[in-house]
């Protein structure tokens, strides 16, 4: 992956892209929430693979790739962007920090109220620190009742190119 434009957004261009989050405010920045929109320095990347990052304030605020917008594990782990959380047991951490959806016997814990298709944050049983951003696949009657198979599709993982590039960005 690499960086083939890198702007910042006009004022004008930041408001357009935020009327999107009408629906899901958890996925707007702290700093955007809290600042004007004009005040609060946002960049675009492009990369080579027509993949978009958006950073606030240098923080990796959110990826957008052809199939999905998701927000980037740095601004989760700053706790500075809300998504709903699952917790997975501690036998699922290693297979998902290497890339691997979660599947259902792992999931230890999840809000009720996450449906198929949400955004989510995976996060560890014992720390219940961010590990990824998944896409459930399953709802949450469907995850208790066969309790196997995949549940949720890993969109973005601690240690992938994302992850590397975010902080080769923020230093």
């Amino acid at each position: 992956m690499r960086i083939k434009h890198r702007t910042l957004l006009r004022t004008k261009e930041l408001r357009k892209l935020l009327k999107g989050f009408k629906n899901t405010p958890g996925l707007i920045h702290q700093a955007l929430r809290e600042g004007s929109p004009g005040k609060v320095s946002v960049e675009r990347i492009v990369l080579d693979n027509k993949s978009e990052l958006y950073l606030v304030q240098g923080e990796l605020w959110l990826v957008k790739t052809q199939h999905a917008l998701f927000p980037g594990l740095p601004v989760l782990l700053a706790d500075n962007v809300t998504l709903p959380r699952v917790v997975v047991d501690m036998g699922a951490v290693a297979h998902i920090a290497n890339g691997a959806d979660v599947m259902a016997p792992g999931i230890f814990n999840l809000d009720k109220q996450v449906k198929v298709g949400d955004l989510v944050v995976i996060i560890d049983q014992k720390n219940l620190v961010p590990l990824a951003v998944g896409r459930m696949l399953l709802s949450t009657d469907e995850i208790q009742e066969r309790n196997r198979g995949r549940a949720i599709e890993s969109l973005h993982y601690v240690g992938d190119q994302l992850w590397k590039l975010a902080k080769e960005l923020s230093v």
